[in-house]
This record gives structure tokens, sequence and C-alpha cells, in this order.
């Protein structure tokens, strides 16, 4: 018995150390995953999905090369997602979506991991960091970066500024780190529309920290970069975004960071306190210039990538600020300086610092909750696509259709002629209707009127 309470002794004294946070992140990382590979495992090509995966190749054939991968869609630069998706295309073919979402999953992983890695350099604890990022690793509350492929273009614009971030996060003359920063940086540009921003993020910690030699390597391969993307291909682009009041801007802001910290946090009662928290951090120079600086540049960073959104979308209204995809965003821009803001809790006594890491706790279970049910939503609208096409196309109906008409509004790339080549590539498999409530829905599908007795 002695010898048994000794080793529970020894275990809990590991447990409680840096190497025993470290083992345990690494426990939630595989236990992540694998939830992260039930989530998915539904899914299928919905949305923005098809642009990629149609209309540009469409345009590849009848445009050439350069538009396939310069044109401008919805306000984003995309080269690397169109690469990566004609890559997987040319691999695995259209007969399972796992490829394409896997691009997602991996990047966000991806950005788990560098998240993890600033919350250290910003003198959070181990033990924090690991509770931070295995709410993040599960984040529900951004379900759709995880979920929906295309967003893969989001997920390497943020892991490419957060690896830039770690890169140049050092003092003395310029080194190799800071020119395989502006390497990776260039990827992130031509990944998605947030190339400006994160620009902007690294350019204000390494003017805090008076790098200039460094900002000038760091900011102007992709600031030009960007600025012929936009003369060439973005300025001229048409967008679909209704007109909406700017004066609303503020509130957008507002909205996407409570938002983002709600996530994170969950309790609605705490929302306010942790923004409130998270914002004093970054403001306070206890922890270091060093550490300062970084949290004062992701800060920066979400207040500017709101912004932007925001006259971007603000015809959509300021509740759209709330949406998943920028809820993931801004939280992992927060992450570190909410780390930094539990362990200061320790100030206030030990018992609330464990207070904080219980809530984070409790955060990272709920964020399971949200992302298995949201990510359910999603496979099942999917899904229902999915099965409206199969309809379609064993019905006998399509020559009746306009080859024009779209049959989903979730996927409003695929035209009724493109229905037959989705079965040529065994993505889709022709289902004939079983009912006469099948045929009506075929029907409908395919804009026919329905049949009358």
């Amino acid at each position: 018995m002695t010898t048994v309470s000794a080793r529970a002794r020894t275990a809990i004294a590991f447990a409680a150390t840096d190497d025993g946070a470290d083992w345990a992140f690494r426990g939630f990382l595989a236990v992540g995953i694998v939830a992260l590979a039930r989530v998915v495992r539904h899914q299928w090509f919905v949305l923005d999905d098809w642009a990629l995966v149609i209309t540009r190749s469409t345009v590849r054939h009848t445009l050439g090369w350069k538009d396939w991968l310069f044109y401008s869609q919805d306000g984003h630069w995309l080269t690397v997602p169109v690469l990566l998706f004609r890559a997987v295309q040319n691999a695995f073919g259209l007969d399972s979506y796992l490829p394409f979402v896997a691009l997602a999953v991996v990047s966000h992983v991806l950005v788990v991991l560098l998240v993890r890695v600033l919350c250290r350099r910003s003198d959070a604890s181990a033990w924090t960091t690991t509770l931070v990022c295995a709410v993040l690793l599960v984040f529900g509350a951004g379900f759709e970066n995880i979920v929906f492929a295309v967003q893969v273009s989001y997920n390497l614009s943020m892991a490419a500024f957060l690896a830039q971030l770690i890169l140049v996060d050092h003092d003395g003359p310029v080194d190799r780190r800071d020119y395989f920063g502006a390497a990776i940086a260039l990827i992130g540009v031509m990944s998605s529309g947030f190339g400006p921003v994160f620009i902007v993020g690294v350019a204000v910690v390494l003017a805090l920290r008076k790098r200039w030699a460094a900002l000038a390597i760091a900011v102007v391969p992709q600031g030009l970069a960007y600025t012929w993307w936009y003369l060439a291909w973005q300025q001229n682009a048409t967008t679909g975004v209704p007109k909406g009041s700017k004066l609303l801007v503020p509130e957008f802001v507002a909205r996407g960071l409570a938002a983002a910290i709600h996530g994170m946090v969950v309790l609605p009662g705490l929302t306010g306190l942790a923004l409130l928290a998270v914002l004093a951090i970054a403001l306070w120079r206890g922890a270091g210039w060093r550490s300062q600086s970084i949290l004062l540049a992701l800060w920066i960073t979400s207040l500017v990538m709101l912004t932007g959104i925001g006259f971007e979308r603000i015809g959509f209204g300021a509740a759209y600020a709330t949406a998943s995809r920028y809820r993931y965003m801004t939280a992992m821009l927060l992450a570190p300086a909410l780390a930094l803001a539990v362990d200061q809790l320790v100030k206030v006594s030990v018992a609330a610092r464990w207070a904080g890491r219980l809530v984070l706790s409790f955060a990272a279970l709920v964020n399971v909750g949200w992302l298995f049910n949201n990510g359910s939503g999603f496979a099942i609208a999917s899904q229902h696509q999915r099965e409206n096409f199969e309809l379609i196309v064993g019905s006998n109906l399509i020559d009746q259709a306009d080859p024009n008409h779209i049959p989903d509004p979730l996927a409003l790339d695929v035209t009724v002629r493109w229905l037959p080549w989705l079965v040529e590539q065994h993505a889709i498999v022709p289902r004939h209707p079983a009912n006469q409530a099948e045929v009506d829905r075929a029907r409908a599908a395919l804009g026919l009127p329905a049949n009358t007795p």
C-alpha cells in the first residue's frame, strides 16, 4: 500500500511539472485528432469547394492558367489552395471528400501547434498553454475551418503569419530565420485575403522591437506581391456583398472579439471579464517587452482584421462578425493573451488560477459538443445536396431541364450540365427515385413543374 501511495505521489508530482503538461498535451492531441477524424468522416463537397473543383477548372480551360491561379474569389487570392485542390484531385479523384477536408484538418492542427509555441514564448505556463490549446484543437465555435475543406485558405494564411512571428522573434542582426519567415509569408499572402492584415501584424512586432532591416525583409516582398495581385486581379473584381452602413463597423469589431472570447471561455458571464483581461495583459509591461510586443501585435492584428472584414462585409449585418470562420481566426490571435491572463490569476490566489484552468477544461468539453453538433449539421446539409444530385441523374429527367439551372442552393457552381461529369468522376452514383415523393424532389431541384394527376 505504501508503494502504491508513493507511486501515486510521484505521478502527481510529475503531472504538475512542465514535462507533465507537455505529455498531457500529446495525449490531448492524439485524442483530439481522433475526434476530428470522426467529425469530418461524413462531410462532402459544399459551397465554395465547388468553386475550386469545377469553376476554376472551367476558367483554366477557357481563359488560361493565369486566370485559373490568380483571379479573385470574393476578394481572396487563392493560388495556393487552388494548387492544393488540383493536386488532391489528380491524386485521389472525387471519389471521396476525405483527402480534401484533410487539408483543412492538417492545417488546423498546424495552427494550434504554432499558437502553443507563441503561448510559451509569451511566458504562459505549460499547463495553462496545454488547456488553452486543448480548447483550440476541438474548437467547435470555429468549426468551419475544421470541417470545410476550402477553409484551408484561411488556415494557411494564419499558419504562415504565426510561423513568421515565431521566426522573427529574436534579437540581433538579420539572419536566415528572417528570410525563411519572409518566404513562408508569401505562401500566406497567396492563400487568402488576409494577406494585408498579417503584413500589418508582422510589421507591428518588428517596429516595436526596432528591427528595421528585418521589418523590410519581412514585409516588402509580400507587400509587393499583394500590391501586384491587387492591381492586376482584384481592384476591378465584382462582389455580391450588399451595401451597409460603415457606422456599424465598430459594432462588428466588438461582436467579433466577444464571439471569439466566448468560444474559448464558453460561460456568458465571463466573456466580458475575459475580454477585458486579455486586453489588459497586452498592455501590461510586467510580462517583459518581448512578450508584450508579441501580444500587442496579435491584438492589433485582430483589430485590423475585424475592421477590414467589417468594411467589406457589413452589408450582411454586424452579427456576421460572429460567423464561425471569423471566431476561429480571432481566437487564434487572442489565445496567447488569454493563457497569460489565466496565469496572472495566481496573483489573486492559487485557487483563482486553478479556477481559470477549470473554466478552460470545461470550455474544451463544451467545444467538443459544439464541434460534433455543428459538424453534423454541416454534414447533413452536404449529404442532402449529394442525394439531390444522385436523384436527379437517376431520374431520367435531366434532359428536360435547363443545362444552366442550379439544382441546389449550397452548390452555386454546379449547374445541371455538370452532373453527368460528376458521375464520370465517381463523385455521385445515380439513384433511381424510389417513390413519387423522390420524383417530385428531383423535379423541384431541376426547376421542372410538378406532375399533376
